[in-house]
């Protein structure tokens, strides 16, 4: 068998040659700066995604927190109102004279002229 031999092909150094391989070399050179700056805006932006997220998430967690306390105020606010009317109406009926000397014969045992009282003993549910 006959042993072939490759011989080594001499690269032709022409200026079309040489220009296309310093076109080719500019292309990988912008290539490479062009999948850096991708990398680079690709971390930023998911760093700022991150950022974004985790605010939403903790704004969400302030606002359910905010909507607790505020349904709890409003109760307590309710509560406030309610009182404040039972409060108004007592204020009421403590202008009227009748009720006061009602409320004194019961709790205080007085008596008009001539008026006798008697209390029972009050007795436990036995």
């Amino acid at each position: 068998m006959e042993s072939t031999r490759v011989r080594p092909v001499t690269p032709i150094r022409t200026d079309y040659v040489q220009s296309q391989e310093i076109l080719m070399k500019r292309n990988k050179r912008r290539l490479k700066g062009l999948i850096r700056r991708l990398i680079a805006f690709t971390v930023i932006f998911a760093a700022v995604c991150f950022f974004m997220v985790s605010s939403l998430v903790s704004q969400s967690k302030k606002i359910d927190a905010a909507q607790a306390e505020k349904s709890q105020l409003k109760q307590k606010v309710e509560a406030a109102d309610k009182q404040t009317g039972q409060l108004k109406k007592r204020i009421h009926l403590l202008h009227d004279k009748d009720y006061v000397g009602e409320i004194a014969r019961r709790d205080l045992l007085l008596s008009k002229k001539g008026e006798i009282i008697f209390s029972k003993p009050k007795t436990n549910g036995h």
